[in-house]
């Protein structure tokens, strides 16, 4: 047998022996379970976490329960950091000692071993893996384990148990029982993760020894905001019988010094055809008969809820408990804390008062906020959105008034320091009032974020309590962002993250812009409110709200649809808007991914930043034109792409796929915030089904309602596959989205090749038009797709257009011009005459002069040194620059640098954007009309040195004008 024979032989052994173990105990105890006292293992229906029978074991000082493994466990420096046990215990009275497990190689030695605290009553989870053990870890087999009994009379129940476990959970969860099973959890991001480790904070803010008069009287008018907002009015029906239904299943009992029922876990564990449950299932029996027993007075309801707490608590949703794992609870347990809020009375006066109280306060991580928000802290979007109720509520659960006051204080002050810009790409929000989530630009998580803080804001509004002006100036960039990047209420597929199709603004969310309104002028004109903020929710709100009511009477009128340019570039974005339309510009970089991909979500997402220009011209993603029944994923408007079948589009990853480019040139500059650009180097990376020498550079510049879009050096060695640069795709509905092809109306199926040199004008049945030349494609068709969570068929009629590049293309461009919606003189203009000069379009720029506006911008790839430029001798390599006359003398000029300059590439780092010099060279002299930090001037010659410094991808707007 050969050495590789013997190697594979040996590998395979190691992975079999490492492969999870599960055991049982509904049968028969296992013989491998060797207890140092006789008669000391019984098989119990006492207590269970799973089935309907545990291992209890009775011990005395000095026990030992030793359990061998089948085969001697060989630990490699790979299955060390990733294998370890879990299993369930239950404790029948909390104990201030521990059980020590210890893990035996053949000769006896103990490298690897643990202590789990019996400090609690009921069921606790015991997670750990072998990197976060303690012992001196020499010697890396193991051939048993056993449990050291502490120094007393007692016994435990044990379940759930597996060993080995192949690959342990990376968010396990730190608790009393294991507060050192994750080092993992304390990174930032682990943010759910932490809350035993926030729960070791001591408050900094004093508890006083008394409330005055106004404290008292904040306090009060808090809760009663609170209360009218959390209070429905009417019991819920439905809610109320699935809470019944669900306890019914649960079939919750007492026994022994507990409860037997339906086993609650983590979702990451759960086995619902076996009728476990986790959070969600709480959720609704507890809210469920909060409901009822709150309106309509139920004894039964109320006697139900403090049984479903009681057994909850027992089964480890209490404080001090991880669960094994917690992560994303915020999202199944919301309406156990707002109906608590509804039953106060009664818990307070419940026998089980204080562990209630203690495992709301504990989940809701309100100890987080005993001290300032953490600079750099991940993710807080999660909590803001799922935990900031939660956490109100329990601050205003303490008994002792005075707690509350303290509880609100340090609440309150989280909140304003949490909501200042967050640093590279962790989650908050941005400098440009992005909102990031998962490392990225992410509309579908600010969604009920916005909702959430607005709603705390309006709780403490005219109070001690209320978040800082800074805090809710920083909260008012991203609702005006948010504002920007909807038409009216949804935003587009490029910036949709792994929801393609889905995603809005909410009434929660629209209800957040008057709160914000009302707690003050943020626009520093000194109003009694902010008008500006109040003519937004005038424009969004759809209701006679007593806000709006009260707007309208102040003389406040709907604001109009929001105009001009917008850079996003922590997200590498742009948002073109006029009239009631919108256009999403996306790219993507280092720092920012193309796409959310999981493995059942958004499959064939992969080109949504490949430089996607997305109209919307109605205030909805259908209305527009875009429906993912029949949906061609390959052909999001504006993209260049590779046009794939679906099973090559399909998710590469058995994971999730968050693709970064190599390229950092990505994203848009502005002048005036009126006009604006968008370019970006493209490239694919190298995965699974990819092409990962496939490049492009791509822009688009936007002058009043036209785009310029140009393309240059598109190259790929794909000789399956064409490549395309999609015009447009929507919908199509025989009369009403009628396209025409140089003015002939087409409204039935065809298929058009319009490859004669001439230029072609093209209507998208959307008015929206298309000037181009080129080899060009449109047809009205049916479409067959795929479901992008179930890969299920669907169905669509389209019409389309794009520009066949052709297979394995080198250096293939284009150039196509888009009018939107215009007016029949805009149109009849545009027919007859071209509106702008193509000054350069090659690998080393794009220039684009439009007539119309006088605006010259240029998109600069690599150093550009042009030799008949009116104004610039040099640009550096990667610049944006947009400049116009505004007269003689004077010319108008904004530069940017897209790249946010973050050198760490991770998922998320903490690493702020640099602030980078970009020297350019003008042709004459000049000097500033109004002096700024970030520009300066020097002379070269006869010649004329600028300097200026970008950060945060934003433009620099300046003023120059001529000294003769």
């Amino acid at each position: 047998m050969s050495r590789y024979n013997i190697l594979f032989l040996i590998l395979l052994c190691v992975s079999y022996r490492l492969s999870a173990q599960h055991i049982g105990f509904e049968e028969k105890i296992p013989q491998n379970f060797q207890p140092s006292d006789k008669h000391a293992l019984a098989l119990s229906s006492l207590y269970y976490k799973e089935g309907h029978k545990s291992l209890e074991w009775n011990f005395r000082p000095g026990s030992t329960l030793l359990i061998k493994t089948e085969n001697p466990i060989t630990l490699t420096e790979q299955t060390e950091t990733s294998a370890g046990i879990t299993l369930w215990i239950y404790n029948e009275k909390p104990q201030q000692d521990s059980i020590r497990f210890e893990f035996l190689s053949p000769q006896g030695h103990v490298s690897y071993w643990f202590s789990f605290r019996l400090a609690s009553a009921g069921w606790r989870a015991c997670w750990i893996g072998f990197q976060h053990m303690k012992g001196d870890k020499l010697n890396k087999e193991i051939a048993s384990y056993r449990l050291v009994a502490p120094n007393r009379k007692g016994r435990i129940f044990l379940d759930r148990l597996t060993f080995p476990v192949k690959k342990i959970n990376d968010r396990t969860t730190p608790d009393l029982q294991m507060p050192y099973n994750n080092s993992l959890s304390y990174r930032d991001l682990w943010h759910w993760c932490r809350v035993w480790q926030w729960e070791q904070y001591d408050y900094d803010l004093p508890l006083p020894n008394s409330l005055n008069k106004k404290e008292i009287e904040d306090l009060r008018t808090i809760e009663q905001r609170l209360t009218t907002t959390l209070d429905i009015k009417k019991a819920p029906s439905e809610v109320i019988v699935k809470a019944y239904t669900v306890f019914k299943k649960a079939n919750i009992q007492r026994s022994g010094t507990g409860f037997i029922g339906a086993p609650i876990v983590a979702p990451d564990e759960i086995n619902r055809k076996a009728g476990e449950i986790s959070w969600n299932d709480l959720e609704t029996m507890l809210s469920g008969f909060a409901y009822d027993a709150y309106y309509n007075h139920s004894s039964t309801g109320l006697e139900n809820y403090l049984t479903v707490w009681d057994f909850a608590i027992n089964q480890g949703f209490a404080y001090g408990s991880g669960m094994g794992t917690n992560h994303h609870y915020g999202y199944q347990v919301r309406k156990i804390y707002t109906t608590a809020w509804l039953m106060r009375d009664a818990i307070w006066k419940a026998p089980n008062r204080d562990n209630i109280l203690s495992a709301l306060i504990f989940w809701s991580a309100l100890s987080e906020t005993r001290k300032p928000y953490q600079y750099g802290r991940d993710e807080l979007l999660d909590s803001w959105h799922t935990l900031l109720m939660a956490k109100t509520v329990s601050a205003l659960l303490f008994i002792d008034e005075r707690e509350r006051a303290r509880a609100l204080k340090g609440l309150s002050r989280w909140v304003s320091t949490s909501l200042h810009y967050t640093p590279g790409t962790i989650g908050g929000i941005k400098i440009d009032g992005t909102t990031f989530h998962h490392g990225g630009f992410y509309p579908a998580y600010t969604t009920g974020v916005l909702a959430m803080v607005g709603q705390f804001i309006a709780f403490t509004n005219q109070t001690e309590y209320e978040p800082t002006e800074e805090a809710r100036q920083t909260l008012k960039s991203a609702f005006i962002s948010m504002r920007n990047y909807c038409n009216k209420y949804e935003w587009g597929i490029g910036i949709s993250g792994r929801h393609p199709f889905r995603g809005s603004m909410k009434e929660d969310d629209v209800a957040a812009f008057a709160y914000l309104a009302l707690s003050g002028d943020l626009s520093g004109e000194k109003n009694d409110f902010d008008r500006h903020l109040a003519a937004d929710y005038l424009r969004l709100c759809q209701k006679s709200t007593p806000e709006a009511r009260y707007f309208k009477e102040q003389g406040i009128q709907p604001a109009n649809a929001p105009q001009g340019f917008f850079v996003y570039n922590y997200g590498s974005a742009g948002i073109f808007r006029r009239a009631n339309w919108m256009v999403t510009l996306k790219g993507y970089t280092t720092n920012v991914w193309g796409a959310e991909i999981y493995t059942k979500d958004n499959r064939y997402g992969r080109y949504q930043s490949y430089g996607s220009v997305q109209i919307m011209g109605q205030p909805s993603r259908l209305a527009s034109g875009y429906d993912e029944n029949g949906w061609d994923w390959n052909r999001l408007p504006g993209t260049t792409t590779i046009h794939l079948p679906f099973e090559l589009l399909d998710s590469p990853l058995s994971g999730t796929t968050m693709a970064r480019s190599k390229e950092d040139f990505s994203g848009s500059s502005s002048l005036e915030g009126k006009n604006g650009m968008f370019a970006m180097k493209l490239m694919e990376r190298s995965l699974k089904n990819f092409t990962p020498d496939f490049v492009a550079r791509k822009s688009v510049f936007c002058f009043g309602n036209r785009m310029i879009c140009l393309g240059t050096g598109i190259n790929n060695s794909n000789f399956s596959y064409p490549t395309e640069t999609t015009l447009f795709q929507s919908t199509f509905r025989k009369d009403s989205t009628s396209i025409f092809v140089d003015g002939k109306k087409r409204n039935e199926m065809f298929h058009q090749q319009l490859n004669d040199g001439k230029l072609h004008w093209i209507q998208d049945g959307y008015n929206n038009h298309y000037f181009v030349k080129g080899n060009v494609e449109v047809q009205i068709a049916r479409q067959d797709s795929r479901h992008e969570k179930t890969r299920v068929q669907t169905y669509g009629t389209f019409s389309s257009a794009w520009i066949n590049h052709g297979k394995a293309p080198r250096d293939a461009e284009y150039e196509y011009m888009v009018l939107i919606q215009p007016s029949s003189d805009e149109l009849d203009i545009a027919r007859h005459k071209q509106t702008y000069q193509i000054v350069q379009k090659d690998h080393t720029a794009h220039i684009v002069f439009d007539e119309e506006t006088g605006i010259t911008a240029y998109a600069v790839f690599e150093d550009y040194a042009p030799l008949t430029d009116k104004l610039l001798l040099q640009v550096p390599a990667e610049t944006m620059v947009m400049q116009r006359k505004v007269d003689k003398k004077q010319i108008l000029v904004s530069i940017c640098d897209p790249n946010l300059h973050i050198t760490e590439k991770s998922f998320t780092t903490k690493e702020a954007s640099r602030p980078i010099e970009k020297k350019l060279l003008l042709k004459g002299k000049w000097e500033m009309n109004n002096p700024s930090e970030k520009v300066s001037l020097s002379s070269d010659g006869e010649n004329t040195q600028l300097t200026v410094i970008c950060q945060h991808g934003q433009p620099v707007e300046f003023t120059l004008k001529t000294i003769h």
